[in-house]
Order: C-alpha cells, then structure tokens, then sequence
C-alpha cells in the first residue's frame, strides 16, 4: 500500500462497479478466512467470542508471569542460602581452613561443618567445593554486596506475587514492549463480509433497456 500502485483503465462501454465485483470473486484481491474460536477454557474445550479470547490470553499471561516469578524467587532463594553459607565462613575462615585440612575426607569434613558451624549440607558443600586459596581470598565486599542484592530482588519478587496490580502491570509493560518492537501499521483492511456477499446479480451491469413483448 505504500510505493506501488496499481490502475486499471476500462472501456468506455463498461462497468466499474461489475469489473470491481469480478476482481473481488476471481482473484486475491479479497480474501475471505474462516477462525477457529473454539479454544481451551479451565481444560475444556469452549466456543468464544473475540473479547473472551482476550480474556484468556490474558489470564494466560498471568499465568506465564507468576510461574517465572516463582521460578526466579526459588533460584534467588537458593543462590541467598549459599551466599549465607560463604558469609559465616567469612567470619571463621580460620577454623573453617583448619577442619577441612584436619578431616580424612570429604564426608567427614561437610559433618564437622554442618555440626560446628550450624551450616546445611548445601552450604557446607558449596564451602567444599571451593579451593582453599579461593577460601581465604573471597572479597567480604563482593559476597556483601551479592547478598544484599539479592534481598532486595527476593522481595521485590515476593511483592509481585502477593500483589495482583504489580502482576498485571508487568503482563501490561510486556505487551507494550512487544507492541513498541514489532508493532508496524495495517497493511490490509478487515471488513465484515466479503466473497459470500457477492451474487452473481452483482456481475451483471445495471442498464436501461426496451423489451418489446408481442402476442406470441
């Protein structure tokens, strides 16, 4: 619609309105789709109508948004237990270095952690699996600052979940970004009707005419 445009010159003798209706019936010109409105409603199937559709949509993008809501509070929830874990073996690095050298094997050493230093197995792990120097060399500002973070992340995300405006509000933001990334003008028009209104009436020109009628 923007840059081509296409004319088509008729006849003197013919009919603009006929020749429009033939191009509308035997070509692309207009095309006319059937949509499906049946969709899945609570798990079963439904007939909806337009406003319903967007209805679901969006109860589905609520759906969507609190699922990773959730799933981003878990991941924050356990990152923050470790971080927990490394800031008290901040504050007893020498004890710590000094039970992990002093244990025959892992095992022993991850009991001797979790029991002197009320850590879970989690925590005492994480703790194990670093190298001693990466042990005694951890930046009390880094872990701090992480932690801290983190917190603050926790319960933002925590908010969201137990306020439904703030869910909203994000299913909202999101679609005005994808309406702002990838929303361009209408190409074409939507129009209610189409082929299906077109009777062959319609092809035939309106003209005056003269019927002579006679005895036979």
């Amino acid at each position: 619609r923007t840059g081509v445009r296409v004319v088509i010159d008729i006849r003197k003798d013919a009919n603009a309105s006929v020749v429009l209706n033939n191009l509308y019936k035997q070509t692309p010109l207009q095309t006319s789709f059937g949509v499906n409105m049946i969709a899945l409603v609570n798990g079963r199937p439904k007939l909806i109508s337009l406003k319903d559709a967007l209805v679901e949509y969006l109860e589905h993008q609520k759906v969507v948004v609190r699922r990773r809501t959730e799933y981003n509070l878990k991941k924050a929830l356990d990152r923050a237990h470790i971080l927990e874990g490394l800031r008290i073996a901040l504050d007893h690095i020498d004890e710590i270095i000094r039970v992990i050298r002093e244990s025959d094997n892992d095992n022993i050493a991850m009991a001797s952690l979790q029991e002197q230093f009320k850590l879970s197995e989690r925590q005492a792990q994480a703790i194990l699996d670093m190298r001693l120097r990466r042990l005694t060399g951890l930046e009390r500002d880094k872990i701090e600052a992480e932690y801290n973070e983190l917190i603050a992340y926790i319960e933002e995300l925590k908010s969201i979940l137990a306020d439904e405006e703030k869910l909203l509000q994000i299913v909202r933001d999101e679609l005005i970004d994808v309406r702002e990334r990838y929303g361009d003008e209408r190409k074409t028009e939507i129009q209610i009707g189409g082929l299906d209104d077109i009777e062959d009436e319609d092809l035939i020109p309106e003209e005056q005419i003269v019927i002579t009628l006679s005895h036979n």
